[in-house]
């Protein structure tokens, strides 16, 4: 029992001496509480767009000449009636369903043709354009990567149209 007293002495003295700390704050001490409220942005007004910069494409050409593999190997933007023009894009990125396409547009902008590929994993395609039916005139090849365009390019047919 005495040595159990021995131990219990101390503690009991300094329960004693220590200060008990209460929820009441001490004279003279403002309290603020805050209350965290979450943001919501879904209704928020923005009248800024950032713009994104980023190009897939790492080079196109156009021209009517390809080499055995397939690719433009001299770029022109003036073509003859009946002269096949290949449009040829070396992309970057290539993910799982992506599908490339160049659409062909006359100079009011009525589309002419609009050849697409899904690439599969491929970084390398080149459409072709058959221009033995269009009539001499200006038009432009619209590169597209999935739906977004990346190159724009005009060029012009020239010659007579062949019946």
């Amino acid at each position: 029992m005495r040595v159990r007293s021995l131990f219990l002495i101390p503690i009991v003295a300094l329960l004693v001496a220590c200060p008990q700390k209460g929820n009441a704050p001490a004279a003279g001490k403002t309290v603020v509480r805050t209350k965290v409220v979450p943001s919501d942005g879904s209704k928020a007004h923005i009248n800024e767009t950032l713009p994104v910069d980023i190009s897939v494409l790492e080079r196109s050409a156009m021209g009517s000449k390809v080499d055995p593999s397939g690719k433009v190997i001299d770029s022109k933007d003036t073509f003859q009636v009946g002269e096949p023009v290949y449009v040829t894009m070396w992309l970057k990125e290539s993910p799982g369903g992506l599908q490339t396409s160049v659409r062909f547009l006359d100079a009011h902008d009525k589309e002419v043709a609009w050849p697409k590929t899904n690439m599969n994993g491929k970084k390398v395609i080149t459409q072709r354009l058959d221009t033995s039916k269009l009539a001499p005139g200006t038009y432009h090849a619209v590169c597209y990567w999935g739906m977004n365009e990346e190159r724009d390019y005009p060029f012009k047919i020239e010659g007579k149209k062949h019946r």
